[in-house]
């Protein structure tokens, strides 16, 4: 087609089909930031990292009386979904588990609890920040640990954490005294050199 067979009607026809097309390319933009991946990483290394220490939590057994679990048992972690079962008795309707996952259409984290033969989730608590999740996950594990078995000393995990904290204290305390120290010797300088004149 030549340049001078191009009328308006067909300049009106690919201006609003060209609008049309930067206004479907924007609502995808915004469609997939909308969708993006919630961020997970941090809880799933927290769950990971207790999965290996010796804590043992109280739960309802197999048959369907008090337990002692250890914690690793007791959680499963597949495909970005974590499991942490409080019950797991032959009665079904007595199962009962906390589900972890990221929510991509909510962009939030949510931690719900199935319980029953076919369990419903009943949201307990949805965070976009993994660090809220992580202490909802604390205190909800605290309550449930079984103190009789678990002897925080004897954690692998506690003790590189104490040993963390020590060398920190360490490094503050000698940063402190090389700080006084200079502060003096520059006090006795200007001391020094006052009287001097």
């Amino acid at each position: 087609m030549k340049r001078n067979e191009v009328t308006r009607g067909l300049r009106y026809f690919f201006k609003k089909l060209e609008k049309r097309s930067d206004e479907l390319a924007e609502q995808a933009l915004l469609e997939s930031e909308k969708h993006q991946e919630v961020p997970f990483d941090e809880v799933e290394h927290f769950i990971r990292s207790l999965m290996t220490q010796n804590i043992f939590i109280h739960t309802v057994g197999v048959n369907g009386k008090h337990e002692s679990l250890l914690l690793g048992k007791a959680m499963f972690n597949i495909n970005r979904v974590v499991r942490i079962h409080y019950s797991t008795s032959f009665d079904e309707a007595n199962q009962g588990y906390l589900r972890v996952r990221p929510d991509k259409d909510e962009q939030l984290i949510v931690v719900e609890r199935l319980h029953g033969n076919r369990p419903k989730p009943e949201l307990l608590y949805a965070s976009v920040n993994e660090c809220h999740v992580m202490r909802f996950l604390t205190n909800w594990l605290l309550r449930r640990i079984d103190w009789s078995k678990t002897k925080i000393e004897n954690l692998d995990m506690y003790r590189v954490i104490r040993e963390i904290e020590q060398k920190e204290y360490e490094e503050k305390i000698a940063a402190e005294l090389e700080e006084m120290q200079s502060k003096e010797i520059q006090e006795m300088l200007d001391k020094h050199f006052s009287s001097d004149r």
